[in-house]
């Protein structure tokens, strides 16, 4: 670093005439959407004010520190530290982003550091950090998880982690579908999947928030989603998920600009529901994004995760027919529903890193450190 750094904290705003804070989070957004758009390329994964506000608003079930980091009066940077605020949380949420003309001299490193400190006073003895990356292409240095599943490039970003003493546990892969070209198949792949299914099942979808007679088996679903997905060897806190959580999450949304569309699978002899998918629709032509989508583990094996996904598709397809692209994320050991994605047309198009750091004991591991392969 060459010159005097500064952490400005984000705080909520008093009123909607608050123009400091506003102001603090509109430089803080534009700092962010410089880094995403340097990496993919576009402003596809813009964040907007309205998300970071409706964030702000809204923490009940997760305490969010945001900092804009600043370089001699110049926006260089943003940090981000979270974590549960369910009782005994332990795993935070890290991250640490520098705009590309400010790096090449310390800058992240300072970040990083400053932001796992601020993790340790709220309450972390374990920080996992997302990144995205590219994945490796053949002859290139690529950085292998713990779990052995997939790789990522090794950039920097991926060597930062690993001077810092983080180990990369696990790979998501970043998928993208095209829904014009997937439109065609989508109606064939919900009818096999509802055949498969049989009549023990019923299908349903809906925009925006839950239906009342379904908010407790959501909670319940979304509630395992931190226990029964694949999470390789990454630390992870129980959460509490009730009808109240569940409508706390749907306001957020809707508040930061996203709409909601959801399909869920009901097993008609108990009325419970064991499966469901979610997509979130933001403003501005954006892509669609599919986030978390869970089969029971009782009730695997009779295709429900095609089902919802498709009868979610399908229903985008319906009220959003402006969007061409959904974006997604699996772990590359989650085969069943990579292979589902797959079937539906979503082609890899770059890779996320679960990176993982303990800075207090909490149990025994037999975590390796990640390794580079050339």
């Amino acid at each position: 670093m060459t010159g005097t750094v500064e952490y400005l904290e984000l705080e909520a705003p008093a009123d909607d005439f608050d123009e400091p804070a506003l102001s603090r989070i509109a430089r803080y957004v534009a700092t962010a959407n410089r880094v995403t758009q340097d990496f993919w390329g576009d402003d596809s994964r813009d964040t907007t004010v309205d998300e970071i506000l409706a964030s702000m608003r809204h923490q009940e079930d997760e305490v969010v520190r945001r900092f804009l980091v600043v370089e001699d009066g110049r926006d260089v940077g943003r940090s981000v530290a979270a974590l549960n605020t369910e009782e005994g949380s332990s795993v935070a949420y890290v991250s640490a982003w520098v705009v590309p003309d400010a790096r090449g001299h310390g800058l992240g490193r300072a970040i990083a550091e400053h932001t796992e400190r601020i993790a340790i006073e709220l309450g972390a003895t374990t920080l996992q950090a997302w990144a995205d990356h590219r994945a490796p292409v053949e002859g290139d240095a690529a950085v292998s998880p713990v779990s052995g599943h997939g790789s990522v490039a090794a950039d920097a970003a991926a060597r930062l982690a690993v001077a810092m003493g983080y180990a990369l546990e696990q790979v998501e892969r970043i998928s993208e579908l095209d829904v014009e070209a997937a439109r065609g198949s989508l109606e064939q792949h919900r009818a096999d999947a509802a055949a498969k299914a049989g009549d023990a099942y019923e299908a349903r979808s809906w925009s925006g928030r839950t239906p009342p007679e379904l908010r407790d088996g959501m909670a319940a679903l979304h509630a395992r989603m931190a226990t029964d997905v694949p999470s390789a060897g990454l630390d992870t806190d129980d959460e509490h998920w009730d009808a109240a959580r569940l409508e706390r999450t749907e306001r957020e949304l809707e508040e930061a600009g996203q709409s909601i569309l959801q399909a869920a699978v009901v097993h008609r002899a108990t009325g419970e529901v064991v499966a469901f998918t979610v997509l979130l629709v933001p403003a501005e032509g954006r892509p669609a994004t599919q986030e978390d989508t869970l089969v029971h583990a009782d009730h695997r094996g009779h295709r429900l995760g095609m089902l919802v996904k498709a009868e979610n598709l399908l229903q985008l397809g319906r009220l959003h027919p402006d969007r061409s692209r959904v974006v997604t994320w699996n772990a590359e050991e989650n085969r069943p529903m990579l292979a589902v994605n797959e079937a539906l047309g979503f082609t890899p198009v770059g890779a996320e890193g679960g990176w993982q750091k303990r800075v207090a004991p909490r149990r025994l591991s037999t975590a390796r450190p990640a390794t580079m392969a050339g």
